[in-house]
């Protein structure tokens, strides 16, 4: 009975392998690649992300008429500001279907370049590893890949457990010995040790395109308090100016820093402030955001570690855990390596089920030779 259930599993794990293998690298590695991905854009576009001078003498409302005066005709969607988390102004600019990303030193005011984000080198990245270029399609695809490494991930450690006096051993490398037996050591040492990490990120990357549904077929239904239902309200005049948004943001918390304005796309949305409050964010930003009307720079809201709950936490970890950006720079490079295993299960995988293969077949003529 106990054979027969190993043999059931091992077959499990054997067909999602082969049927999903391909797709879990694809996926995986695309994912390593953009663990470290705003470090690698400013490599590939250092002359964007270089200020004169750490002097920060240019202010938003400035900063805003520089943008819109010389890309005329757009509108800003996203403004990230001078912080710890980046050293210049850097402004998403949308018209129509066109979007342009430009930066601005905030020292002397000059504007160091812009480049189209979307069909950049890590976009078409981001692309691959979130839908595989296939759109919402792709995002179901992802999902399916996600269970089914889960599942390969359970049934290999399952396959593997020897118990546990002979864990220990079991993780020895057996480089002297057969290709088949060094192979299956080198392919349980790399599933072991980063088993932990893998699981987490397969978990994860299966909720965002199933959390919902999930939730909906469950009957479950969790509370936020993240406002989304808040509105401006039209009065005839124009956007407010972003200086009085910086001192709002200065009143409501003195000793915050602003880092990111979010601009609403409609007469109805609002404006949302976020900012580093000094409190501890997986995400390496701070988790404190305000609201405002557009028009009229009224404060309409605040969501924040004080009001957040249970469900919004989970959503931040959720996020936080996938992307390995809760444990700074040591856990990015566990995350990034991490991300390759899959490459390494996939070779040594191959290669065993490709040697059992041959010597089966070689059984085979050798009975039929004897017959």
């Amino acid at each position: 009975m106990k054979s027969s259930i190993r043999r059931t599993i091992l077959t499990l794990h054997l067909v999602c392998s082969l049927i999903f293998g391909l797709f879990i690298i694809t996926v995986c590695a695309t994912g390593s690649v953009l663990v470290f991905a705003d470090q690698i854009e400013h490599v590939l576009n250092p002359q964007s992300f270089k200020p004169v001078s750490s002097e920060r003498n240019v202010g938003l409302k400035e900063a805003e008429k520089i943008f819109l005066d010389k890309y005329e005709g757009y509108q800003i969607s996203r403004l990230d500001v001078p912080s710890k988390i980046l050293d210049i102004y850097h402004a998403n600019l949308s018209k129509g279907n066109q979007q342009i990303d430009a930066y601005l030193d905030p020292s002397n005011g000059k504007l160091l370049g812009n480049f189209n984000r979307d069909a950049s080198f890590l976009s078409f990245v981001w692309k691959i590893h979130t839908h595989l270029l296939l759109g919402d399609i792709g995002e179901t695809i992802i999902g399916i890949v996600a269970i089914a490494f889960i599942i390969i991930l359970i049934t290999g450690i399952y396959l593997w457990y020897p118990g546990i006096k002979r864990m220990f051993k079991s993780l020895k490398i057996k480089w002297n010995k057969g290709q088949m037996a060094r192979n299956f050591s080198i392919h349980n040492f790399i599933g072991v040790i980063t088993l932990p990490f893998l699981l987490v990120v397969a978990i994860t990357g299966m909720l965002f395109p199933f959390q919902d549904k999930i939730e909906e077929s469950l009957k479950l239904k969790f509370e936020s308090n993240y406002p989304e239902d808040l509105k401006s309200i039209a009065n005839g005049k124009q956007q407010i100016g972003l200086d009085r948004i910086d001192s709002e943001i200065k009143r409501l918390h003195p000793d915050g820093e602003l880092y990111k304005l979010r601009f609403p796309t409609d007469k109805e949305g609002v404006i949302e402030a976020q900012l580093n409050d000094g409190t501890y964010d997986p995400e390496g930003k701070g988790n404190t955001s305000e609201f405002f009307d557009q028009f009229t720079g009224k404060h309409l809201g605040t969501f924040s570690k004080s009001t957040e709950t249970t469900y919004d936490k989970f959503l931040v970890w959720r996020q936080s855990l996938h992307r390995g950006t809760f444990g700074g720079v040591f856990i990015k490079i566990i995350y990034s390596l991490v991300g390759i295993a899959p490459l390494g299960l996939g070779i040594t995988g191959i290669t065993m089920w490709t040697l059992k293969r041959r010597n089966k077949i070689k059984k085979q003529k050798k009975l039929q030779q004897i017959a």
